[in-house]
């Protein structure tokens, strides 16, 4: 569940005067993503990043679900820093005026950071949830949901944002590699991974995963089915993101032998 404010702006609001000061702070990354919508984050340490929406008369500031302590002190220097540079008013989602600050105090970022975990962990008993962290997508489902199952409010909230943090920040920095869409219908596109072993990557969820062979035909498999087979040099990080360094020869023949006993090639073809 997003938190959203809005500074009512009543001057001219201008993002150099902004990063000038904010980007003397080495840690924080800016990003421009178009369509006047600006990113911030602490690097290292955002789990999710703050966003900004700039319209006619206002600024919209959104804290997105799963976000921890530094978003939400990132958001409280955002707020006053631009207040000033636009002589303007914070007001909450009702439209009530924020007179008191930091916007974000101590106490009431633990209640959010809990109250995120445990949504989070409720959910996926049955389900599969996809955040985007600054750098990655952090992927949350049910073996996870397994393994937090005789955790604490506190150890619940400490392993969920600190998994975001491992995977977007302290996993090694490969490409997601060979990625494709298949279109279907004009509807339904299928996002496939060809796994080749030529190059090492990062393996995220994806609708089929296709894995190299000396055939024409590749081996398809789901991400349920690899991870249930994954090599031992492969590391499964969340519930889908893989770290999967390029394997010697043998240990990839095996992987084959392993996913063809799972192949899915006829049901592929007939989705």
């Amino acid at each position: 569940m997003s938190i959203v404010h809005n500074i009512i702006t009543k001057s001219h609001f201008n993002f150099n005067d902004l990063n000038r000061v904010l980007l003397s702070h080495s840690e924080i990354k800016f990003e421009n993503r178009g369509e006047n919508i600006f990113y911030y984050w602490i690097n290292k340490k955002s789990t999710r990043g703050v966003n900004l929406s700039i319209n006619e008369d206002s600024i919209e500031i959104k804290n997105t679900v799963l976000s921890n302590k530094h978003d939400y002190q990132l958001t409280n220097l955002l707020v006053s820093k631009i207040l000033p540079l636009t002589n303007g008013t914070l007001i909450n989602e009702n439209e009530e005026q924020i007179l008191s600050f930091p916007l974000f105090n101590d106490d009431k970022i633990a209640e959010i950071e809990i109250q995120d975990c445990k949504m989070i962990y409720y959910f996926t008993k049955d389900n599969n949830i996809t955040i985007y962290g600054p750098i990655r997508k952090v992927h949350f489902g049910k073996r996870l949901h397994e393994q937090f199952k005789k955790l604490n409010e506190e150890q619940l909230k400490n392993k969920m944002l600190d998994l975001i943090i491992e995977v977007n920040y302290r996993i090694p920095d490969y490409d997601y590699g060979d990625i494709m869409k298949m279109k279907k219908s004009k509807k339904d596109t299928m996002i496939l991974k060809l796994l080749t072993n030529r190059v090492n990557c990062i393996i995220d969820s994806y609708d089929f995963i296709l894995l190299n062979t000396s055939k024409e035909e590749p081996i398809v498999i789901t991400n349920d089915i690899l991870n249930a087979i994954l090599p031992s040099k492969w590391e499964l990080i969340d519930e889908y993101t893989i770290v999967a360094p390029i394997l010697e020869q043998r240990e990839w023949a095996e992987l084959l032998d392993n996913a063809k006993k799972h192949d899915m090639f006829n049901d592929f073809m007939s989705s």
